[in-house]
């Protein structure tokens, strides 16, 4: 672990007491993070001699930071950046600008987490797409040539996860943005189990739509994510919903605006054509934001590649570590860091129910790990994040050690 890491480890207080390999469920918030929230809610009990008016423009400048972050971290252009409440609600968003016909394919693969599939799957009824199964490899192994076989004429969506919640799987976006854009298909991309762990360069990876919430490997608080969409989407497709504060700003801003004798609710309004108009646009989860800027700006400070090599390390650690012990590993990758992430995927025992009651016992230990299952790939799941170190590992295959000899 470099010195910086340690460093940033340092202001993760759970770090001190736990072992804590969850991310890919929840992750811990760091004291800055923290700090920045008390900050934001400090102005909020004590707003000083500002009237309203200006509070608000305040708090709107210090949401703002959340975009600017997300933006570095994406290499996006900031108008190509949303803040939304969650992967959920980015998904619904996508699924609601795309235009679809009856017989429109959307290709979704068999392991993914059920919320990339739910808003597709109420239009197959309601609209009468179709919703086309992609069969993974073998342990959750998923390419981009396993859509390419499974597209026809008439598949218009990809929706994926760039990294497999059951198995770990890293896929290669910028093969399969390049194959949907040569096809002309939209590709929709759950980047949840991706960003704060691995890079991704919207610049280099063709997408369409990306999101990804915030309380997992951005270590942010609940209810604020990322939401990225491409130029072509902006130009193209609208939201089917509006709020005010997705309005070019009116000369002054809203506070000089909302002072005028004149105003009407009835106008010719004019959006901005920028992401902000996927937003709700109406008052938002301020102290998420604040948050989700705040842990986002820890990230970018330390480094995208500096902290991917870090994790893809310490899971090469567990990995062997595991398979020393005996357990079968699941996540793909064994020889190709390309495929990899921060999830390593595990089983200990043929059994669920024996892996359940190791699990349990981990826990007790203070040990952080879950279990997780989709069309039967999974196990149990270890996330090594940045603040996670070599002796984390350790403690890990020591305690599975103990508790399986």
């Amino acid at each position: 672990m470099t010195q910086v890491l340690a460093q940033a480890r340092e202001t993760f207080p759970a770090t001190k007491d736990l072992v804590y390999l969850d991310a890919a469920a929840v992750s811990l918030i760091s004291q800055p993070t923290y700090e920045a929230i008390r900050a934001f809610l400090d102005i909020c009990i004590e707003p000083g001699s500002a009237d309203a008016s200006r509070h608000h423009m305040v708090m709107d400048e210090m949401r703002g930071l959340a975009i600017d972050e997300a933006a570095a971290l994406l290499n996006a252009d900031r108008d190509q950046i949303a803040l939304v409440e969650s992967t959920t609600h980015g998904l619904n968003i996508a699924a609601n600008a795309i235009p679809l016909e009856r017989g429109d394919q959307v290709l979704i693969a068999d392991t993914e987490y059920l919320q990339v599939s739910i808003p597709w799957k109420m239009k197959e009824g309601s609209m009468g797409i179709e919703i086309v199964p992609v069969p993974t490899s073998t342990n959750g192994y998923l390419t981009a040539d396993h859509f390419e076989e499974a597209m026809t004429e008439r598949t218009r969506v990809v929706c994926v996860s760039s990294v497999q919640w059951c198995s770990g799987n890293r896929i290669d976006l910028k093969a399969l943005g390049d194959m949907c854009r040569a096809r002309d298909v939209y590709l929709v991309v759950d980047a949840i189990q991706h960003l704060g762990a691995c890079g991704l360069d919207v610049r280099e990876t063709p997408v369409d739509f990306l999101m990804a919430g915030g309380h997992k490997w951005l270590n942010a608080p609940f209810g604020c994510g990322i939401l990225y969409v491409s130029p072509n989407c902006l130009g193209e497709l609208m939201p089917d919903s509006w709020g005010y504060l997705a309005l070019e700003d009116p000369e002054g801003g809203w506070s000089e605006y909302f002072r005028r004798p004149d105003i009407s609710p009835y106008s010719d309004w004019h959006f901005k054509q920028t992401a902000a108009k996927f937003e709700i646009a109406g008052t938002s989860n301020y102290p998420g934001a604040i948050g989700l800027g705040a842990s986002l700006g820890q990230i970018n400070q330390l480094r995208l590649p500096v902290i991917q090599e870090h994790i893809l390390s310490l899971g090469q650690q567990l990995r062997s570590g595991l398979e020393e012990l005996g357990a079968r590993v699941i996540s793909p990758g064994e020889n190709n860091q390309e495929v990899r992430s921060g999830i390593t995927i595990f089983r200990m025992y043929d059994s669920p129910e024996e892996d359940r009651i190791l699990l349990d016992s981990l826990l007790e230990r203070g040990i952080y790990l879950a279990q997780r299952y989709t069309s039967g790939v999974g196990g149990l799941r270890a996330s090594t994040h940045f603040y996670n170190n070599e002796e984390d590992v350790d403690r890990v295959l020591e305690a599975i050690e103990d508790l399986t000899g």
